[in-house]
Formats: C-alpha cells, sequence, structure tokens
C-alpha cells in the first residue's frame, strides 16, 4: 500500500506540480519514465519524436524532467555558443554512460566544460587539414584496398555484396591505421571484425543502461539486473581498447597519425594512459559507424535514383581521366558529390535522436527551461521538417547546390555545433568524399532490391542497426 502511494503521489506531482509541469505531452511521458523506456528500446524512437512533435509542437515532455524540441532555434540555444555571462548546456548523465569502464572522460564523454577543451587540444591538431593532407597515402591506400575488392565479389553470387558490412569493415580498417598505426585487417581477410559486431552491441546495452540509471532503485542493481553477456561484452570492449593503445605505444613507426601527438604526451607524463584509451574507445565506436551509416545512406538514396545516379558519375567520370588522379582535396571540390554526401547527412543523420544535455536555466526557443532539466533538440524532427526542407522526405541533393532552393540549410546539423561538434567532421568528409568518388568512377553499380525501404527496416539505438544494401557493381568503360 505504501508502495502504492508513494508512486500515485508521484504521479501526481510530475503531472501538476513539476517544474516542467506547463509542457505538452503523452499522458505516460509526463506521468512517468515508462513511455520513455518504451519508445528509446525500440529502436524506431525517431520516427516516434517525430510524430510527437508534429503533434506537440517545437517542444514535448519526454519524460517527467526531459524535454525534446525540434527547431532551428533550439540548435543555437542548446548547442551553440551562450551568450555572454550565461552558462554553456553541459552534456547530460548520458555521456557518463557511453564513457563507463574507463577512470577518466575523454573526447566524447567529458562533462565538464573546461576539463574537456584541455583534452581536446591534444586532439586538435591530429583532424587539421595540414595533418590530414599529411596522411593521405594512408587514406589513399586503405580507400583502394576496399574499392578494388567490391566488383569482383559483388558478381559472384546473385545475392550481390552488402555494401552496409564492407562500409563498416573499410572505416574500421581505416580508423585502426589512423589511431593505432595498424589496420584490423576487415577488408583484406573479407571478414567482419569481431569488434565491430561488439561496438553495435555495446551502444544498445548503453540505451538500456542510461534507462535504468532513471530508476533509482534499478540503477542500484544494475550490474546485478543486465545479463552477463553484457557486462562481459562492455569488459571485452573495455580490453581490447587496452591491449591496442599498448600496442600503439610500442610501436616504434614515426608515421603521422592520429594520436603522434598524444603519445609522445603520454610517455612525457602530460597525458595519462587511461585517457588515452578513453579517447581511442570513443573514436572508434564513433568514427567508424557514423561515417559507415553516412556512405551506406547516400550509396543508397544515390543507387534508387536513376537521375542523381548519372549526375553524380558524370560529374566524377568528367573530371577525372584515371582512377590514380582522384584524391580527396579534389573530391572535396565537386559540388554535386559534396551536395549528395550533404544530403544524406540530412535524410538520415548518424545521431537521429540529438546529443542530451543538461539546462544551466535557460530561454530555449522562447521557453524558460528550468536548471537540471535534460534536453536536446531532435535531428531527426528538424531534418525532416517541412518547414525547413520542402519535401523532406525526398532525397533531393539540388536543394544543396541550388541558389534559388529557400531550404534552410542550418536545420541539418548531423555534427552538432558550438563548443562540443564533432572534432572529426573533415575527417569524415575526406574519407567519404574520396570513397565515393573512387567508387563511383570505376563502376557502375545497381541496387538488387529497388523496392528496400531502408530506413524503415533499420534501427536505431545511439547509432545505427542498418538493413544490408545489396549491389552489383560492374566495371565502368572508363579506365
Amino acid at each position: 500500500m505504501k508502495v502504492f502511494a508513494y508512486c500515485l503521489s508521484n504521479i501526481i506531482y510530475n503531472l501538476y506540480f513539476h517544474p516542467l509541469a506547463k509542457f505538452p505531452g503523452p499522458f505516460l511521458a509526463r506521468a512517468t519514465l515508462l513511455w520513455r523506456f518504451k519508445n528509446t528500446m525500440g529502436g524506431r524512437q525517431h520516427r516516434v519524436f517525430q510524430a510527437e512533435h508534429q503533434k506537440y509542437g517545437d517542444v514535448f515532455r519526454v519524460s517527467p524532467n526531459e524535454l525534446s524540441f525540434a527547431s532551428v532555434q533550439s540548435y543555437r540555444d542548446i548547442y551553440g555558443y551562450p551568450p555572454v555571462g550565461q552558462q554553456q548546456h553541459i552534456k547530460s548523465d548520458f555521456y557518463d554512460v557511453f564513457g563507463s569502464g574507463f577512470k577518466t572522460g575523454c573526447i566524447g564523454s567529458e562533462r565538464d566544460p573546461k576539463v574537456h577543451a584541455s583534452k581536446k587540444k591534444h586532439l586538435l591538431a591530429a583532424f587539421s587539414a595540414r595533418s590530414l593532407a599529411a596522411q593521405e597515402s594512408i587514406i589513399q591506400r586503405c580507400t583502394d584496398a576496399f574499392v578494388v575488392k567490391i566488383g569482383p565479389l559483388s558478381r559472384k553470387s546473385k545475392a550481390g555484396i552488402d555494401m552496409v558490412k564492407w562500409f563498416e569493415m573499410n572505416s574500421f580498417d581505416l580508423l585502426g591505421e589512423m589511431a593505432f598505426g595498424e589496420s584490423f585487417g576487415c577488408v583484406a581477410e573479407e571478414k567482419h571484425h569481431f569488434w565491430i559486431d561488439l561496438i553495435l552491441q555495446h551502444l544498445r546495452e548503453i540505451v538500456l543502461v542510461d534507462n535504468l540509471r532513471r530508476f533509482r532503485i534499478l540503477a542500484m542493481l544494475g550490474k546485478w539486473l543486465l545479463p552477463s553477456l553484457a557486462m562481459k561484452m562492455k569488459a571485452t570492449h573495455q580490453q581490447y581498447s587496452r591491449d591496442k593503445v599498448k600496442r600503439r605505444l610500442e610501436s616504434t613507426s614515426s608515421r603521422q597519425d592520429f594520436f603522434t601527438n598524444i603519445v609522445a604526451k603520454v610517455k612525457s607524463g602530460e597525458v595519462g594512459l587511461e585517457e588515452m584509451t578513453a579517447h581511442a574507445s570513443t573514436l572508434i565506436i564513433a568514427g567508424g559507424e557514423t561515417t559507415a551509416t553516412t556512405l551506406a545512406a547516400t550509396l543508397y538514396y544515390a543507387l534508387r535514383s536513376p537521375e542523381v545516379r548519372v549526375k553524380l558519375t558524370n560529374e566524377i567520370r568528367s573530371r577525372y581521366e584515371s582512377y590514380d588522379e582522384i584524391d580527396s582535396a579534389t573530391a572535396l571540390q565537386l559540388p554535386y558529390l559534396q551536395a549528395v554526401i550533404n544530403e544524406a547527412l540530412r535524410i538520415h543523420p548518424s545521431g537521429a535522436h540529438g546529443f542530451p544535455r543538461i539546462s544551466p536555466g535557460a530561454t530555449v526557443d522562447g521557453h524558460w527551461v528550468p536548471a537540471g532539466t535534460e534536453l536536446y533538440t531532435s535531428t531527426w524532427s528538424v531534418s525532416h521538417d517541412e518547414r525547413y526542407f520542402a519535401d523532406s522526405d525526398v532525397f533531393k541533393p539540388e536543394r544543396w547546390v541550388d541558389p534559388g532552393c529557400k531550404d534552410m540549410k542550418e536545420a541539418s546539423q548531423p555534427f552538432s555545433l558550438g563548443y562540443r561538434a564533432c572534432i572529426g567532421r573533415s575527417f569524415a568528409f575526406v574519407q567519404m568524399s574520396l570513397v565515393l568518388a573512387k567508387l563511383f568512377f570505376s563502376y557502375d553499380m545497381e541496387l538488387l532490391d529497388q523496392d528496400l525501404d531502408w530506413e524503415n527496416q533499420s534501427r536505431h539505438w545511439v547509432m545505427w542497426w542498418k538493413a544490408p544494401v545489396r549491389i552489383r557493381a560492374v566495371d565502368a568503360l572508363k579506365q
């Protein structure tokens, strides 16, 4: 009886007396954590939130102390640089879960703005234009090893080749080279590395833990409630990160990569080994899957549209006389290729849910949000809003190159913005531009299932669990 009375009093408080009581939302969301739990665990959260925003407007209550926004102004207010004298919206407790298992925060999980800034400075140089240009040969080598496999393997059987898996393998190999000084060998061995699958399982586990921590009793019992397999996966991921960092520190190679600067600082004692390991873990998780997702989305949507495919192919093949001419610097200057990539980032953003923050007590899109409230902008909802993008569910790269287009490009923020914007944005564009330019130069590609509803068959838990995208690739006449 006491438990029932306690629960009832909590519900009444949440509905009528909570500081967020004025905000609209589903009854169960306003009253309890159950609505949130159900819809974040289902893997279709981005679509559910989009529907709720269409019903309630630019802000709705996700749980008793949590708000989702869906407007360009909310992007500016939550993630942008705050007015003079106002505090930032810091990252939420979710990032403690994301970075759990390490004794220190990293570039992705550190919540304290000042501490994050000090960590970020150790990695900034690695992602500069100058540094990426110096690493061009590594990126080229990994890309070439990948591209040469696609055609022959896609023609070995009627099933073609699943480009989702191969983009993951390529991205993983490249990150291995750039972070640890050695490839994971996925492309060479034509085999998914166990760490890729482990990471995807780990991300789904993060969503579960993030939900459980909100229930006080369950949070305390979490380590007993979580399946032993999930705990084992987490431990394996952490240990493998440590093993790879150890090998990187033992390497005597003078080759420049992402960790060249930080390795020197670890050896001098300026940066701790645990911090470097945490950085490595985040770069592998965030860097590999996000880029692979965008590459898969770009290929899927381009091959579904004959006009896009032809226009993109013509641009690439008219720019280059031979395969060996293709480099990232020139690929980044191809306007239609960049438009296709930007449109894929808009229509299928890797972080479709949004990036949770904690309010310092601030006005967001005209609404006063009390300090301590968890909030975010729903990435998917904004990038699929007809107010900002005409025909928002249609893949239209032309919107990015047509000077007469009135779409609000600021409504697409796949890399976030402000202090905590993705540090790897430039690297992602270098990799994606080079891979796509070489693929479309080398092959005439066909999507085997033209009726595939790829997004509908995929699921999202922090990042995408992607349905297969099977293609056949025929060698192009121009070689």
